[in-house]
């Protein structure tokens, strides 16, 4: 009797034991058909949060397209009031030797973009021979300046750097100084340029203020840097990140770099311009400072179609209707021809380091 009621009693262990496993179960296949979902504040947390960087994501891609698409629009309706002569006359305008001199500055002016390799691993305490510095500087500022800083600069600088010994932590504030570098000489030489020759706005722009104003609030901005810089030491977050403002000496060497790179490249455009166009340099200075601006805000990749409708905006008045074959010839010689340099470069890179790589494993074995 007392064997039969063990032997009961461990019969209705066993069948508890497994009706709360198939209560689980139920219940986990339950929670995996989405009936019931963690409504906890942690997962509420989450999901915002993933919400908001899908948003970010797709966000800053469709506002591009949208400006580009309106960009274009303008571009043509500017190009209708073109005539085909005028265009032309615009293309051949230009005499050859203006010509070669542009094109001899934009090779230099690519030249002069390594320092901002060197400047940001300057910041990061980091040593890499010049010549990888060098490689991953164009290929970056030349497939970069026409398809973007997230879809080519990043990603190459990525995966040059990550080779050569830096984490990514340090690739993305190498980056970050990078744009740095650029805004500070920009604030600084726009901020005096449009101070000192505001631009005159067609009478079909209206703006609450004029460019003046936008020369001081550049100004503002470089100042506030250079106070930053000075007097803050303690590390700002960016994201995960936390980063020391540059030393004075290192802020003032960007602010010049950038200046200087600004100054050779408009210098490029002002020679591509008709050769019978009479308008001072100056002049042109502040328009292309104006244009290379917005069309970096807008993250259109390479400013197609922003750069030129701005330019064709800003310089029709004192240049003439041919200043659009002139722009055009400018994105060749600074855009185009830099971008085929660039991709022939990095797939023989590519082609050549697979075959070293081959052939080193082949000694190994």
């Amino acid at each position: 009797m007392i064997a039969t009621r063990r032997r009961g009693g461990v019969q209705r262990a066993i069948l508890a034991i497994g009706s709360n496993a198939r209560g689980a179960c139920e219940r986990r296949r339950t929670f995996d058909n989405g009936h019931h979902l963690d409504r906890s504040p942690l997962y509420h947390h989450a999901a915002i949060t993933l919400a908001k960087r899908k948003l970010r994501a797709i966000a800053g891609p469709v506002l591009a397209a949208v400006l580009f698409a309106l960009a274009i629009r303008l571009l043509i309706l500017e190009a209708k009031s073109i005539t085909w002569d005028e265009f032309v006359a615009g293309l051949t305008g230009v005499p050859p030797l203006y010509l070669t001199f542009a094109a001899f500055l934009i090779a230099l002016n690519y030249g002069l973009l390594i320092c901002y390799d060197l400047l940001a691993l300057r910041y990061l305490c980091r040593s890499i021979p010049l010549r990888r510095v060098a490689l991953v500087s164009f290929l970056g500022y030349s497939l970069g300046n026409n398809l973007g800083t997230i879809l080519a600069s990043a990603p190459i600088r990525f995966r040059f750097y990550s080779r050569w010994g830096l984490t990514p932590s340090q690739i993305v504030v190498l980056i970050t100084i990078l744009g740095l570098t650029f805004w500070s000489g920009l604030w600084f030489l726009g901020g005096t340029v449009l101070v000192a020759v505001p631009v005159e706005l067609p009478a079909e722009v209206h703006l609450p203020f004029g460019t003046q104003t936008v020369g001081i609030i550049l100004l503002s901005l470089a100042v506030s840097y250079l106070i930053i810089c000075s007097v803050w030491r303690k590390p700002f977050p960016v994201g995960d990140l936390r980063l020391r403002p540059p030393e004075p000496g290192l802020m003032a060497v960007q602010a010049s770099v950038a200046a200087v790179d600004l100054l050779i490249s408009a210098t490029a455009l002002y020679l591509v311009l008709p050769g019978d166009a009479v308008v001072p340099f100056p002049v042109v200075l502040a328009a292309y400072l104006v244009a290379i601006a917005v069309s970096l805000m807008t993250q259109v990749p390479g400013g197609l179609g922003v750069l030129e409708v701005i330019l064709l905006t800003l310089l029709k008045g004192s240049v003439g209707d041919s200043v659009l074959a002139s722009v055009l010839i400018f994105r060749v010689l600074y855009y185009i021809l830099p971008l085929l340099l660039g991709m022939i470069l990095l797939v023989s890179h590519e082609i050549y380091g697979g075959a070293v790589e081959a052939r080193r494993a082949r000694g190994e074995s």
